[in-house]
């Protein structure tokens, strides 16, 4: 189990805690690394949040409204950290990794020694379960952050990401704190702010990838109406960020949430072509789209 394993891997490693999650890390994953420091603060385990890169801009906002500051979770990084990854299976950060909560499988699993990598709705929702299976208390605090990662992961629960055992849970946390859910469901759009530049913009969600030899990086938008010559032009940016360095795919996810369409555009290198999917679903980028591109390729 993953905080019992947690526990074990202290006991028998010497080192600062460290709780951190992916690159660029988005609402979900800030979420997570404060959920996890929640319950370890229940087993007296102390714990730094070192996030790293830049934080989604509307996930930042929606923890600034809630009352946690961003800037306080990319603390600098200590020495000899012992790593637990959060919305997250790698890290480019120096340490030793010695537990990992994700949801996003993979086909090749890391060697971390406690591993919890499941399809869950959020990264949040898969340790907020594993505590209360380890008997943790939750307060209202720990069941905001888990509610609203839901939302805020699944394009308000209506990505191909979310479980639908989740619903009792939600109706019922939700009614019990008297949380606001028609907010929570118009953050959880997550609709991307147009008004960056399009050099930002294009890289929006930015994530990059290792199967086998192929590198591959993705990005996406989640926008309130479709805009064809807008996507042509990030579309250029993208292949023109492909080729010089150096990625042999670059997915281009555009997601229109309204409407419940995903386009995925797939760039490749060597044929120097983009090629486009319309799908009638809110595809999740880490469950479907990338797993499904991994298969692929090593295939």
């Amino acid at each position: 189990m993953l905080f019992s394993g947690i526990l074990t891997q202290i006991g028998i490693n010497q080192g600062p805690v460290v709780l951190t999650g992916h690159l660029h890390p988005d609402y979900d994953s800030a979420a997570s690394c404060l959920l996890m420091r929640h319950f370890l603060h229940q087993l007296e385990i102390d714990t730094r949040i070192c996030l790293y890169g830049q934080m989604d801009a509307h996930g930042g906002a929606v923890l600034k409204k809630y009352g946690w500051d961003p800037a306080l979770l990319f603390s600098p990084l200590p020495e000899d950290a012992l790593l637990i990854l959060c919305d997250c299976h790698t890290t480019k950060l120096p340490g030793r990794v010695i537990a990992c909560a994700d949801h996003h499988p993979t086909m090749d699993a890391p060697d971390i020694p406690v591993y919890q990598n499941e399809s869950a709705s959020s990264a949040g929702r898969v340790i907020y379960e594993a505590a209360m299976t380890h008997g943790l208390a939750p307060d209202r605090q720990a069941d905001f952050l888990a509610l609203s990662s839901v939302y805020m992961d699944t394009l308000s629960c209506s990505s191909s990401k979310f479980q639908e055992k989740d619903k009792p849970w939600i109706r019922e946390t939700a009614a019990r704190w008297g949380f606001d859910v028609p907010a929570l469901q118009r953050e959880g759009l997550c609709l991307t702010d147009l008004s960056q530049s399009a050099d930002i913009l294009c890289r929006n969600g930015f994530r990059d990838y290792i199967f086998g030899k192929y590198r591959v990086a993705s990005s996406y938008l989640q926008v309130e109406a479709e805009d064809p010559s807008f996507v042509s032009d990030l579309l250029c940016r993208c292949a023109a960020a492909c080729e010089t360095q150096g990625y042999d795919v670059w997915l281009f996810l555009y997601y229109v949430p309204l409407k419940k369409t995903t386009d995925v555009y797939r760039y490749d290198r060597y044929i120097k072509k983009w090629t486009r999917e319309r799908h009638t679903v809110l595809l999740s980028r880490g469950n479907d789209v990338i797993p499904a591109l991994e298969r692929s390729l090593l295939e």
